[in-house]
C-alpha cells in the first residue's frame, strides 16, 4: 500500500495555518494507527478516532461527533470533515458539519456533489493547491 502524493504536506500546510486536525476512521484502532504511520503524521495530529470508538459506523454521525468531543466540544459550525464517499458527506451532515470530498476514493465527482460536498478535489495533492481557498477554524480529517 502506497500513501496519497502530498497528504504529509497537506497535513503540515493546515497546521501552519494553526489548525488543529483529528484523524477519524471508522476502522479499528490498530488499522488507524498503521495509516497514522505509513503516512508520517502522527507529529501532525491533534489526535485520532477510529471505530472503536463510536458505536455506530459511517453513515451515522457518530465517528464526527466523538471527533468534536476529543478536540474539546468545537462547534460543527468551526469545522470541516474531509473525506472520499457518500457515506462520509452523509454522516458528517448529520453531525452538522460540512465536507470537502477527494476524488482519489472512487466515488464520482457527481455523486460527491449530490450528497451535498462544500468543495471537490481530485487528490490531497489538489486540495494542498487549492488550500488557500478554504478559511474554516478546524479540520477533521477522515479516511474511508
Amino acid at each position: 500500500m502506497r500513501p496519497f502524493p502530498k497528504v504529509r504536506e497537506l497535513f503540515a500546510r493546515i497546521r501552519d495555518d494553526d489548525k488543529r486536525i483529528m484523524l477519524a476512521s471508522s476502522g479499528k484502532k490498530a488499522d488507524t494507527k498503521y495509516y497514522v504511520d505509513l503516512l508520517k503524521i502522527g507529529d501532525l495530529i491533534d489526535g485520532s478516532v477510529s471505530g472503536d470508538d463510536a458505536d455506530h459506523s459511517k453513515p451515522a454521525p457518530d465517528i464526527f461527533a466523538a471527533s468534536l468531543e476529543k478536540l474539546g466540544c468545537i462547534s460543527p459550525a468551526d469545522a470541516v470533515a474531509v473525506g472520499d464517499t457518500r457515506f462520509d458527506i452523509k454522516a458528517a451532515g448529520k453531525a452538522g458539519l460540512k465536507t470537502i470530498a477527494l476524488l482519489c476514493g472512487g466515488t464520482s465527482e457527481s455523486v460527491l456533489r449530490e450528497t451535498g460536498a462544500i468543495a471537490i478535489y481530485r487528490d490531497p495533492d489538489d486540495f494542498l493547491a487549492h488550500y488557500d481557498e478554504l478559511a474554516t477554524p478546524a479540520f477533521l480529517l477522515l479516511r474511508h
